[in-house]
């Protein structure tokens, strides 16, 4: 295994990247040895991007103490600056792509009024006048026309040639990006060109021109409600991606792996083009577009030959909410028993751990200084609870939205109530799963983990384990 380099384009790009980075944290499965993720929007103010940018930093912090073998958290993800080891600061450490803060219009950027008559007058026909007055600071508003002429900045970026720098053989790329907007639309195949060219200047060119490369293109999966003020409507959504596709299909060229996910639009979001109101609830769309990453590690080299394997989602059972009951097996493969473990270890840890003071595994964890004083600690609980990106809020907002998703009952205190259509069997010398199970099973794993001698992997291992038993001896079918 080796290095994963994700692209995420625009909004829907780091909307993506934060239900991936909560897959990671739940200890679903990825082939790579590290992925490192790279958001490249110049709305440095969106709200989107900035919650996944935290989540993304948390979790960094939180794996460093789990390492590998914790089961939850497991995935190495690092910033790109990570791979600078001689400290010479060429990149911003950060998982953005630094735009050095577009503070201009599009007029200004292409320096319109410098240009001589005749072809200031061939730029008025290729763009209106809203296009040349937009602020780049808040992105392309829909506009791929406008994002394509920005976006031509990247291959002479510091962030590229530093990938590039970085890029061995074996190593993969993954471009997120929607079809529909501006960022993702322009950038997506922009990027594919630079990648795929042998002569593009770039460090290890011949290698990264011939790596594997995969993508997902998310099409239409919510609409904007309608804002005379806004120039994005929604209702050319499906305007622009018959367009892009015919683009695609006539012009871009080497993908290995192509993903391709939609939905029809229910409950329309508010239209606000950019900046830090652009704050969207969480979206199934959004964790089956993650789900694209990890299925496309999934396959070997030897898979893909010179034509695109190209795929698409569908659900077991159309519905309006979504549960484990209407995705297919391999997808339960993938996900839902490590969902099913930490949503058991998070909800406990939440609110019933405290409950065990005094107990043996508690007592020898030495959890009430730990509780207070570790930095783990502290973090763990910013990972599950912060209220604008946290873990129970990315729960919430996936269970609120139109399609939703929810595969948790996430008001219930019992915990044999905990998984949505598959209550736990329960009988007179059966009692499911408990918090004195909970205890047994803490108090055996904590005796048995002897040779961890750090106390927060120990803590991790421990309750991977017990959430494994009963994940297998309590949830069958699942």
């Amino acid at each position: 295994m080796a290095k994963l380099f994700i692209f995420g384009i625009g909004g829907t790009g780091a909307r993506v990247l934060r239900s991936f980075g909560m897959l990671m944290a739940a200890g679903v499965d990825i082939k790579a040895d590290t992925v490192i993720p790279i958001i490249v929007d110049p709305d440095t103010q969106n709200a989107d991007l900035n919650r996944t940018v935290e989540m993304l930093k948390s979790y960094k912090r939180l794996q460093g103490v789990a390492g590998h073998d914790s089961g939850f958290f497991k995935t190495d993800i690092s910033k790109l600056a990570d791979m600078d080891t001689r400290g010479e600061g060429r990149v911003k450490d950060a998982f953005t792509f630094d735009f050095g803060g577009i503070n201009q219009s599009f007029k200004e950027f292409i320096h319109f009024n410098e240009m001589d008559p005749d072809t200031q007058a061939l730029v008025q026909l290729l763009y209106t006048q809203d296009n040349l007055n937009s602020p780049l600071t808040i992105g392309f508003k829909g506009s791929p026309n406008v994002g394509s002429v920005v976006l031509n900045k990247l291959i002479n970026s510091p962030e590229l040639r530093f990938f590039a720098d970085n890029f061995r053989k074996g190593d993969r790329i993954f471009i997120i990006s929607s079809i529909f907007g501006g960022t993702g639309a322009a950038g997506f195949p922009l990027l594919i060109k630079n990648l795929r060219n042998p002569n593009s200047g770039l460090q290890n060119a011949g290698e990264i021109s011939s790596a594997i490369i995969g993508a997902i293109t998310v099409k239409p999966y919510f609409g904007l409600q309608t804002e005379n003020e806004s120039v994005i409507d929604s209702n050319a959504f499906i305007t622009k991606t018959r367009d892009a596709l015919a683009y695609y299909k006539n012009n871009l060229h080497g993908v290995n792996g192509l993903y391709y996910i939609a939905d029809n639009p229910d409950t329309p979001y508010e239209n606000r083009p950019g900046g830090a109101s652009q704050r969207n609830d969480a979206h199934l769309v959004e964790v089956l577009a993650a789900l694209s990453i990890i299925d496309f590690m999934d396959y070997q080299d030897a898979d893909f030959g010179e034509e695109t394997l190209f795929h698409e989602y569908g659900l077991r059972q159309d519905a309006p909410s979504i549960t484990f009951e209407q995705l297919y097996e391999e997808t339960l493969h993938r996900i839902g028993q490590q969902m099913v473990k930490f949503q058991l270890f998070a909800k406990y840890y939440k609110d019933m751990i405290r409950e065990d003071a005094g107990k043996n595994y508690y007592k020898a964890l030495n959890l009430d200084a730990a509780f207070a004083n570790d930095s783990f600690h502290k973090e763990l609980r910013h990972f599950l609870e912060n209220k604008q990106w946290g873990y129970f809020a990315w729960l919430e907002e996936l269970a609120r939205n139109k399609r939703s998703f929810a595969p948790f009952n996430l008001s219930t205190q019992d915990l044999n109530l905990l998984v949505q259509g598959k209550p736990v069997s329960r009988s007179f010398f059966n009692k499911g799963i408990t918090q004195d199970g909970f205890v047994v099973r803490l108090n055996k794993e904590e005796r048995n983990l002897t040779s961890e001698a750090n106390p927060n992997r120990k803590f991790l291992k421990m309750f991977n384990h017990v959430t494994e038993d009963f994940y297998t001896s309590k949830m069958p079918g699942i």
